[in-house]
């Protein structure tokens, strides 16, 4: 390994200690990224007007992130180390709250997190770890250190047991050191999952205490409290050995401040649950300081976790001592007692053991110390535990002594059952024979029912026959008179034709030539309305037949187009004096579409006809006045997932409370006898039954009605 210069300024170490060398300050520091930054012999120099500036790298992160603009930067470190070191490893320790590559000499020799330029790629590690490197230094005794580091972006801080988040604080150790977490670490990691187990088990127990039985609630109290202190355990637990991630720390550190106020505020109310004590504004009080702590908990990056924590265990452990000592003689208060007063000796030992070491009263390990917080927590949940059991077993028998009750009872009643059972044996058999002759009896008036409306049904066809076959006879008569004219204008022109033949060679053939021209455009409009009358015919043969359910892909402007003067002209065949204007606002672009032909013509049909009987009422009432115009519109349109039809008018209109009942069976606006009130339902019924689409009315009264029909494509 190659010598190496010094360039910057130089820190030398003469000997190391089992406890090392700290490497605390005097780094150069430069923000921003560049590989060769690592390089041994870089000019690192330190100054003012330098690129590089001095910097103590323990310090908080916070602190720093002014001077990183972009969260990433570099250290470097010159140290020239006594002779007796050269040629021999040494050993590098820290803590870190960032991401970082260690080179030692120009060699990475830790990578710990992910350090990336990209800020999203980036992933930093919490300072509650120690991590380890070995460096050699080159034959002259120099190691220079360069970290490069990514901090992460600021957020939840309130790190259990950390108050600064350092962003390096190194050590240099004489090699052969131990290279494990420190036993504190291990031990809380440890004891702290072992309690967070007990905790857990012991709300597993609770809820199924309470699922048994659901009218004690403090089982279910228990269970949540044993459960949030039980994760509260857990997180302190994870965080001390398992996980490294600085967001994943963050985290289960915010789990930890949650769940102390939400654990002794459910054991506070547990307490009350089991000493039947009224909540009052004391109650409250410590339920608003709980949710205080947790608040600080969150916003005091420096002192949140001892808020939430010990804050929440003063408060609740207070109001649990009164409440139990104001219920002192109700039955089995003592267990819970004890369990106050474990938890009181516990945490004042804990709290107090500085001040009792500084005294020489008490000397103990630090983990040993901890270990009686840790039973401190778990002596209340426990000794409610132990209440609650005993009072579920002293149930438990007052229910077995109850089901032998219920036995000798429920044998005493199945003799009587059986004597009961006998008589209602017989009573069955007599109402099952008047069952029989009254189901007959029913069944026949079904039968009379179902023929009754069978015939209303076919009554309603046949009226909206009669109204169909009456529009035809009208509009029938107009391709018919066009035959007629046409045929005999033909005749006419055949028979000139045969004169100007006669004539031999004087005939004038261009005359001849225009005729037959004239004939054959007189033959093709006698095919046109022929077809027209064919094609009206045919539809009133379909309308008259039985609909056989078939769909097929139809026009549906042509049907309601056609429909619409049917029905006009059918009214027109009864009323000669009856005149109404006929908007019809068809959509060019409208697709054909699968439906029975047959039933979509009836309900446009029995639709043109309640909307022109509307204006003519209104006509013949004199409601409207005497600029009054009969109009009724249709118009057509292409919708999501299918097309709607709207049948508009303005006529008479009707109320809401017609509206509502427009669709029901037999319900009739119009005179008796004029209707059957079977019209609207058959086609309410056609469209939503028939064909999975929808019928609706929109109507003021005075000013119309507007019938929407949407069919949708079939599927």
């Amino acid at each position: 390994m190659r010598s190496v210069s010094a360039v910057g300024q130089v820190r030398r170490v003469e000997n190391l200690s089992d406890l090392g060398e700290s490497l605390a300050v005097n780094w150069a520091f430069r923000a921003g990224d560049d590989r060769d930054w690592s390089r041994p012999e870089l000019d690192d120099q330190t100054g003012p007007g330098k690129p590089w500036q001095l910097l103590n790298p323990a310090q908080p992160v916070p602190d720093l992130l002014p001077r990183l603009p972009q969260r990433i930067g570099w250290l470097r470190l010159r140290l020239k180390l006594d002779s007796s070191f050269r040629r021999q490893p040494v050993l590098l320790r820290w803590r870190q709250s960032a991401a970082t590559e260690v080179f030692a000499n120009g060699h990475l020799v830790r990578a710990t997190g992910i350090v990336s330029s990209d800020s999203s790629m980036a992933k930093a590690v919490h300072g509650m770890h120690d991590y380890f490197a070995a460096a050699l230094p080159d034959s002259m005794g120099n190691l220079v250190l360069a970290v490069r580091f990514v901090v992460a972006p600021t957020g939840y801080r309130a790190q259990y047991g950390q108050r600064v988040n350092y962003l390096l604080n190194m050590n240099l150790l004489p090699n052969g050191q131990e290279t494990t977490q420190p036993y504190y670490n291990r031990w809380q990691s440890l004891t702290q999952t072992l309690v967070a187990g007990l905790l857990l088990m012991m709300a597993i127990l609770h809820a199924a205490f309470y699922a048994y039985d659901t009218t004690q609630r403090a089982n279910l109290f228990v269970a949540l409290a044993t459960f949030f202190l039980g994760v509260a355990s857990l997180s302190v637990g994870v965080s001390f050995l398992l996980i490294d991630e600085l967001s994943s720390y963050e985290s289960w550190s915010l789990v930890n401040v949650l769940c102390y106020p939400l654990g002794y505020g459910c054991l506070l109310t547990a307490l009350y649950r089991i000493f039947d004590r009224s909540q009052g504004a004391i109650y409250y009080g410590c339920l608003v300081a709980l949710a205080t702590f947790a608040v600080l908990g969150l916003t005091d990056r420096i002192n949140g976790a001892s808020w939430a924590e010990t804050g929440s265990e003063v408060v609740a452990l207070t109001e649990l001592v009164r409440v139990t000592a104001l219920s002192w003689r109700q039955r089995g208060a003592n267990i819970i007692g004890f369990g106050m007063g474990g938890a009181l000796f516990c945490f004042l030992l804990f709290f107090a053991y500085d001040r009792l070491e500084r005294d020489g009263l008490l000397k103990l390990d630090q983990a040993d110390v901890h270990l009686f917080y840790i039973v401190g927590v778990c002596c209340v949940p426990i000794a409610m535990s132990l209440y609650l059991a005993r009072t579920f077993v002293a149930t438990q028998r007052r229910l077995t002594g109850q089901l032998l009750e219920i036995q000798r009872l429920s044998k005493q009643s199945f003799e009587q059952e059986q004597d009961r059972q006998q008589m209602l044996m017989r009573q069955k058999d007599i109402l099952a024979q008047q069952v029989s002759e009254r189901t007959a009896q029913l069944q026949a008036s079904l039968d009379e029912l179902r023929t009754t409306q069978d015939q209303l049904v076919q009554k309603e066809k046949m009226a909206s026959l009669g109204e169909l076959t009456a529009g035809i006879a009208h509009e029938i008569q107009n391709p018919l008179n066009f035959v007629n004219n046409f045929s005999e204008v033909s005749t006419e022109l055949v028979r000139e034709l045969e004169e100007e033949r006669a004539k031999g060679v004087e005939r004038d053939t261009e005359l001849e030539a225009e005729i037959l021209a004239d004939l054959n455009q007189n033959l093709e409009k006698i095919g046109h309305h022929g077809q027209r009358a064919s094609a009206i015919v045919r539809s009133m043969l379909q309308h008259s037949r039985t609909s056989t359910g078939q769909r097929e892909p139809t026009d549906i402007n042509a049907l309601a187009d056609e429909y619409l003067r049917l029905s006009y002209h059918g009214l027109r065949a009864k009323e000669k004096a009856f005149n109404a204007a006929m908007d019809a606002d068809f959509a060019a672009d409208l697709p054909l579409i699968s439906v029975v032909g047959q039933d979509i013509g009836r309900v446009l049909l029995n639709l043109f006809n309640n909307a022109f009987y509307a204006v003519q009422q209104k006509h013949l009432s004199g409601q409207g006045g005497s600029g009054y115009q009969p109009r009724v519109r249709v118009q057509t349109r292409a919708v999501k997932g299918g097309i709607e039809i709207r049948v508009a008018d303005n006529g008479v209109g009707m109320n809401e409370d017609v509206a509502q009942k427009l669709f029901q069976p037999f319900f009739t606006t119009k005179p008796a006898g004029s209707g059957t009130g079977l019209g609207l339902s058959l086609s309410y019924d056609i469209i939503t039954k028939g064909h999975g689409g929808s019928l609706r009315v929109e109507s003021v009264e005075g000013e119309g009605a507007t019938f929407i029909v949407m069919i949708p494509n079939a599927r």
